[in-house]
């Protein structure tokens, strides 16, 4: 499978997270690593330093 690295925010489903794992993806969700009430800022830093790419439904993400 690919080397890349994502990290899902809670708009995502953990059922889509989970089969998405099941499917040899490194994907793990933000309510994993970081409170439920991280800010779109907080998922955004932990990706940059865990080099991992945000997946999200949220349409004003970081905006």
């Amino acid at each position: 499978m690919s080397s890349l690295q994502f990290i899902a925010d809670v708009h995502i489903s953990p059922l889509t997270v989970v089969a998405l794992q099941q499917a040899g993806y490194n994907i793990l969700r933000s309510t994993e690593v970081l409170p439920a009430t991280a800010t779109d800022i907080e998922i955004l830093e932990f990706a940059r330093v865990n080099n991992r790419i945000v997946l999200t439904q949220d349409l004003d993400f970081s905006h």
